[in-house]
């Protein structure tokens, strides 16, 4: 059996959510489509991607025992938000100029395309991906 899946996306936890919302709004250009003010929570979107904000630690009825956090070794990552451009090296000076921190320049991988990685204010990794 599948499933018709309409559209996929992510709930990031963050520990600033005003200065996570004017991260992503304003460096990345997601659009805010809705907000939420107890607990804080934002949803964000950008073409076929949806993204929401959490700010961490408030726990939720429909999600019994669990608890979103940031992450607490920014060295490890669980996940990462891949965000397509059509151009990832003039997406990266772009981004880089709006301040958004990179770990390396942009490369090319043998199978194509290019790619680098942004971490938001949480420590949250973000891959900048140009389809091969």
């Amino acid at each position: 059996m599948t499933i018709d899946v309409k559209r996929a996306g992510a709930i990031l936890a963050v520990s600033d959510f005003e200065q996570s919302l004017a991260f992503y709004r304003d460096k990345f250009g997601f659009a805010l489509e809705a907000i939420f003010d107890q607990p804080p929570y934002a949803i964000l979107v950008s073409g076929a991607t949806r993204i929401s904000l959490a700010e961490q630690g408030h726990p939720a009825e429909d999600c019994p025992g669990v608890v979103m956090a940031v992450p607490s070794d920014r060295s490890r990552a669980a996940a990462m938000l891949v965000v397509e451009v059509d151009d990832c090296r003039s997406s990266y000076e772009a981004l880089k100029q709006a301040g958004v921190p990179f770990l390396r320049e942009p490369y090319s991988p043998p199978w194509g395309g290019a790619r680098c990685f942004a971490v938001d204010p949480d420590g949250n990794l973000i891959e900048v991906e140009e389809p091969a």
